[in-house]
């Protein structure tokens, strides 16, 4: 039917785009009823959106626009990247943040480690589709990396600046940056309490500092946030 509809409109791929991206299938949410479980578990009969994750560059940029360090500048040269002693390719930051990851230098031998663990396409052969994994080092890097861990705080910091040191607007904000909506009451109730146990363990480490234990939380927060699948994942 979409071939018909190519040729009938000239073969026009603009009029082809647009009829797929207004149309009830690709609009729809992936949740699942109980009905669609039982009648079409595989989804043959497109009953529903397919739950997807985000792309490295998406990604790469959420990370850097939540915490407030995405340049939006657009044109010019590539952005460098650098190999550090340990092996990990990173960016390198600029005066003003991190710009897109459209914007990053891309070298064979340097290609971002971020970029490669969740399936950046290599470009040396061609690529005619994009790979997905779901393996351990994209868990890992998004857990342990230095980097994403200080994107973290400066995540927290945004959300104190925002709204203060309420525990319970920082998680309310915190869910409006990251994942554009306000936490449900069973959310709230579940994540306030963990902030406010955290902010305790952290006090009893930094005794002389009440203000960074206070950030410390929740930063830590703000990194458990950005890796949820809630933040990782379109539904």
């Amino acid at each position: 039917w979409l071939a018909v509809e190519l040729v009938r409109n000239g073969w026009r791929l603009k009029a082809i785009h647009r009829l797929i991206l207004t149309s009830a299938a690709y609009r729809q949410s992936s949740a699942v009823s109980d009905r669609q479980r039982r009648v079409d578990p595989e989804n043959y009969l497109v009953g529903r959106m397919p739950l997807k994750r985000l792309d490295a560059e998406s990604l790469r940029d959420s990370l850097l626009s939540v915490a407030g360090e995405l340049d939006s500048r657009h044109f010019g040269p590539g952005d460098a990247v650098s190999a550090r002693a340990d092996g990990l390719v990173t960016a390198v930051r600029g005066p003003r943040g991190w710009r897109r990851s459209i914007f990053l230098l891309q070298r064979r031998t340097q290609i971002s480690t971020l970029l490669q663990n969740f399936d950046l396409p290599r470009m040396n052969p061609n690529c005619v589709q994009r790979p997905i994994s779901n393996v351990a080092p994209q868990a890992l890097h998004l857990l342990n990396n230095k980097v994403i861990r200080e994107l973290a705080d400066r995540f927290a910091e945004r959300v104190v600046s925002e709204v203060g040191d309420d525990a319970g607007r920082q998680t309310v904000r915190a869910y409006r940056i990251a994942l554009g909506r306000t936490p449900g009451a069973e959310e709230l109730a579940a994540t306030v309490p963990v902030l406010e146990r955290l902010r305790r363990e952290w006090a009893s480490q930094l005794k002389n500092d009440q203000a960074a234990a206070r950030r410390r939380a929740l930063g830590n927060l703000c990194h458990a946030v950005m890796n949820s699948a809630a933040f990782m994942y379109l539904d």
